[in-house]
């Protein structure tokens, strides 16, 4: 409202008569609007964290839903005194076992070096006239142009530059006796597959191992120098790979080959033993994720309920609760030795909080591990009833959101009221203003008349 100066023609302290007037009628209201609005986004607010609760928790049951959680392998492996000479992994289609494996060979990929006395320096001119060098080794292949007066130094760096190496490294060796050599090594591994240079000109049969012209060769590949497969043995069984990777030579394993094995002592290659076992690591760390997450739902249920608490009193959290207590008592006659989730291992308190025996649990995957996975995943499992239960609640059509979304729709609201009030309480000073404005008017008009009478009377008096 605009500044009065109200009073000063009365005297009178009329400001202050008008904002205790609006006061009155205005503070106790909006003081109310403005705890109803407090009270309606608690409301908002308390519903997102339920939710957001009962998302994980749906995470947690989803997970123990899934079959491929029950069919897990995890492999075990234990290397030998010295050293790591294999890893292994596991899928699913892997069969629990022992496996005793050795290293017989590592893969490697070949070696070539030019011949003594082809070159002196790294600034040696390796060709006049210039041509195409093919490097090849297995299915591997790639092309360069090397130009007339190309040195030796450029033509290393060129094979190394090239866009299209496969994996070629080529390096400059000075034997200090005034010979410099041409090294190439290839990445690409097994037996077959050593590096192949050929060349579209004979000035550079120097440098390559398949010659153009009548001369030999100038590149060759040392004994020992040659590309390899990797060899293992698995039980006794050679096995060989054109990498260090061994996929699929005992279904369902991956073998990556570390190091050689070294003799035992009686005169045997070391080796590592793999234990193939069930997964029970990753269904038990999956369990305690669902306990935890169903704990702490319990937890922002009984502390938005409570008394005096926003939602204390909220039949949808009740049912909400309740249902998913009785779900966890479900008992089930098609999961073999195990009937409930407390024959696994899982306890649950006086205040319904759930925890977990390992001990118990443990033996309960030794025992019954398919009844395990009958339990929670099958068609009719715990996790299938709690899933079907919980997506009435969560998502953007569940009812926590539509709860969320009525509470919202109360805070618009009710700011909206609130918007008028304050509107109302506006003209209501207004209409206040201009009264006491009047009145403020006709008792200075009144007061000016009467000092003017008494100046009259006494100018009477003194005549």
């Amino acid at each position: 409202m605009s500044v009065t100066s109200l009073g000063v023609g009365s005297g009178l302290d009329l400001e202050s008569l008008v904002k205790n007037m609006v006061s009155v009628q205005r503070d106790t209201k909006v003081a109310a609007y403005n705890d109803k609005v407090k009270d309606f986004q608690a409301e908002v607010s308390a519903y997102g964290t339920i939710k957001s609760a009962l998302e994980s928790f749906e995470d947690a049951v989803e997970k123990l839903s899934d079959e491929s959680l029950f069919t897990g392998r995890t492999a075990t492996t234990t290397q030998p005194e010295s050293g790591d000479i294999v890893s292994v992994t596991s899928d699913s289609s892997s069969s629990n076992g022992s496996y005793n494996i050795s290293v017989s060979q590592l893969a490697q990929g070949s070696r070539s070096v030019s011949a003594a006395g082809s070159f002196s320096t790294p600034d040696d001119v390796v060709t006049a006239v210039g041509g195409d060098m093919t490097f090849t080794a297995g299915s591997e292949t790639f092309t360069i142009n090397v130009a007339a007066d190309t040195t030796l130094s450029e033509l290393r760096e060129q094979i190394n530059d090239a866009s299209d190496n496969f994996g070629v490294s080529a390096n400059l060796v000075d034997n200090g006796n005034g010979d410099v050599y041409l090294t190439l090594n290839s990445d690409v591994t097994g037996t077959g597959n050593d590096l192949a240079v050929s060349n579209t000109d004979a000035s550079l049969d120097s440098l390559s191992s398949v010659a153009t012209g009548a001369g030999p060769a100038g590149l060759s590949i040392a004994a020992g120098s040659e590309a390899l497969d990797a060899i293992i043995e698995v039980d006794g069984i050679t096995i060989n790979s054109t990498s260090n990777t061994f996929e699929g030579a005992v279904s369902g394993l991956t073998i990556k080959a570390l190091a050689k094995s070294q003799d035992d002592g009686t005169g045997n290659p070391e080796t590592a033993k793999t234990t193939v076992d069930f997964d029970t690591n990753t269904v038990k760390e999956t369990l305690e994720s669902f306990i935890e997450s169903y704990n702490a739902l319990l937890t922002k249920f009984d502390s938005y309920t409570a008394t005096g608490a926003v939602l204390n009193g909220s039949s949808l959290i009740r049912g909400l609760e309740s249902s998913l207590n009785a779900d966890l008592m479900t008992t089930f006659s098609d999961s073999g030795a195990l009937s409930s989730i407390f024959d696994l291992g899982i306890e649950m308190d006086d205040n319904s909080f759930l925890s977990l025996d390992t001990t118990k649990f443990d033996e309960a995957m030794d025992e019954s591990y398919d009844d395990v996975a009958t339990l929670f995943s099958a068609e009719n499992g715990l996790a299938s009833i709690m899933e079907d239960y919980l997506s009435n609640f969560t998502g953007s059509g569940g009812l926590l959101k539509d709860m969320s979304t009525s509470s919202q729709d109360s805070v618009d609201k009710t700011k909206d009221q609130l918007e008028n009030y304050e509107y109302r309480m506006d003209l209501y000073e207004q209409q206040l203003r201009d009264k006491f404005t009047t009145l403020d008017g006709l008792l200075a008009s009144m007061s000016s008349n009467g000092n003017y009478l008494i100046t009259q009377l006494s100018n009477l008096n003194n005549s």
